[in-house]
């Protein structure tokens, strides 16, 4: 005959399980709910970057406006080279670094010139010649 399992251990288990499941789900929580569209920063708009790249996706601007973006990161820092995104362009003349799992407030001028104008993102995924891991700027007038 086997021993019943004590009411107490039973509620011990629920309590055990239902704080992993709070605390998985409170986690979880900042990278799928909650932080897309609702920038930190008023005025700014927000922009992901994860592995599968940056979101929204262009981005459009009038000439020679100033862009302030709410930058937030989706991924653990052991998937990224030395734990960080980043958000490069030499025609744009910006180069940011955001860790993993955070955000941060950039701003970007967008030049007086109308067209598109690519930026990416050089420290993981294959950097500059992953075509997931790039963005555009459209300017137009």
């Amino acid at each position: 005959m086997k021993p019943r399992p004590s009411k107490l251990r039973a509620l011990a288990f629920i309590v055990v399980a239902v704080a992993i499941l709070g605390g998985g789900i409170y986690l979880a929580g900042s990278v799928f709910m909650g932080q897309r569209d609702k920038p930190s920063t008023p005025g700014a708009f927000a922009m992901r970057v994860s592995m599968d790249g940056f979101d929204p996706n262009p981005i459009s601007a009038k000439p020679g406006e100033t862009l302030t973006i709410d930058w937030w990161n989706t991924d653990a820092s052991m998937h990224l080279t030395n734990g960080v995104h980043s958000l490069v362009s030499d025609t744009l003349n910006v180069h940011f670094e955001l860790p993993a799992q955070s955000r941060k407030t950039i701003t970007i001028t967008a030049p007086t010139a109308p067209g598109d104008y690519d930026f990416w993102c050089d420290s993981c995924c294959g950097g500059k010649d992953n075509p997931k891991m790039h963005d555009t700027l459209h300017v137009a007038a």
